[in-house]
């Protein structure tokens, strides 16, 4: 367990409870004042005591309610290391930075040591991030604490692990940040807001109405939903690609294989068998059945043409989309038209006993 001995601040804070109702004029603010000052000195001693005891959770309510009636740096300190006790070292460190940012003058060495240790213990179990956004006036979100609105001064304690940082500003983009934070390193993170583009018509503003008749602006969220497209046309061009190249080798074997057959067969008959028809009917089946045969063979090999460029179309299709996909783009660019949204390859084969013919074609918006 983190354990630093923080008794010698309760005199400290005593002190500074007290001293304050002198301060202040008399009447019923006076007296709020000091009753509020009485409450926060009584949790101050009941949280003392619950920490003796071994009561954290106890310690850390009667702590937080006193700082919430009294900001001290004792106080502060005392919740701080009730919480670094408890291993809840990101609000342990903002605690005991605040409280060592807000030591008395009057604070000895030895308390500001012991602050300065209990930071030291909670500040490396963290990360730290320094914000700088722009512009002034944003409002800033790091993942479930809301921290008020640009400059954001000073640092921000954060788990390990992965952190969204959100920003957003009326007339601006939101925006929202992914950083990885790794215990006891410290980043600096820069968030700059575009502004926003004025719609171009009213057709263009009403695309953004959303449909309870509310405005639907831009997030972080649904930025990073535009500036990504779909990987699903990639996928089905290179599934046509693959698809087209299989077809166009299974064709040119069997077309390869016929020709094979074709020429057996000839060799059989004759260079002149087949050139009056055949003298007999045997001879006449195998001169027909050699025709068909080499007929076959040409719409085999149109049919594997005609699949090779089918998938090789598709390949650079495929190509595009994945390029158009992956590409870094801004919010500007990725509203604007794709040169090949829709683009849809088609073809068609069609033959007869005499020839083979393919028809290629390309359809879509350009």
């Amino acid at each position: 367990m983190f354990r630093i001995r923080l008794a010698s601040l309760t005199l400290a804070s005593r002190l500074a409870l007290g001293g304050l109702v002198l301060l202040v004029p008399s009447g019923a603010f006076a007296q709020t004042l000091a009753a509020d000052t009485a409450r926060a000195t009584e949790l101050f001693k009941n949280g003392k005591a619950a920490f003796a005891k071994g009561d954290l959770p106890e310690a850390e309510r009667l702590f937080g309610q006193a700082l919430a009636l009294r900001k001290s740096s004792d106080i502060a300190a005392n919740l701080a290391q009730a919480e670094l006790e408890q291993q809840k070292f990101r609000s342990a460190a903002a605690h005991f930075s605040w409280a060592l940012a807000n030591l008395l003058p009057s604070a000895s060495d030895a308390q500001r040591k012991a602050v300065e240790q209990g930071l030291a213990k909670a500040r490396g179990e963290v990360g730290v991030l320094r914000l700088e956004i722009k512009p002034d006036g944003a409002d800033v979100l790091v993942a479930d604490q809301a921290l008020g609105r640009s400059p954001i001064d000073g640092v921000v304690f954060v788990d390990p692990g992965e952190v969204i940082v959100s920003v957003k500003h009326e007339g601006y983009v939101a925006l929202d940040k992914r950083v990885l934070v790794t215990k006891g390193t410290e980043q600096p993170v820069q968030i700059e807001l575009p502004a926003k583009e004025p719609p171009a018509t009213a057709g263009a503003a009403a695309v953004v109405a959303a449909g309870d008749g509310t405005k639907n602006e831009p997030t972080g969220e649904t930025a990073d939903r535009a500036e990504h497209k779909s990987l699903v046309p990639a996928f089905i061009a290179t599934g046509v690609a693959v698809a087209g190249g299989g077809v166009g080798l299974a064709f040119m074997l069997s077309a390869s294989s016929k020709e094979q057959e074709a020429d057996d067969l000839a060799k059989g008959l004759g260079s002149s068998a087949c050139v009056d028809g055949g003298d007999t009917v045997e001879v006449a089946a195998q001169c027909q059945e050699l025709k068909s045969k080499r007929d076959s063979v040409t719409t085999s090999r149109n049919v594997a043409i005609g699949a090779f460029v089918v998938g090789g179309v598709a390949a650079l299709v495929a190509g595009y989309f994945y390029w158009d996909a992956l590409s870094p783009r801004d919010a500007k660019s990725a509203r604007q038209k794709s040169p090949l949204r829709a683009l849809r390859p088609s073809f068609d084969i069609a033959g007869s006993p005499g020839r083979g013919s393919f028809e290629l074609g390309l359809s879509g918006d350009f």
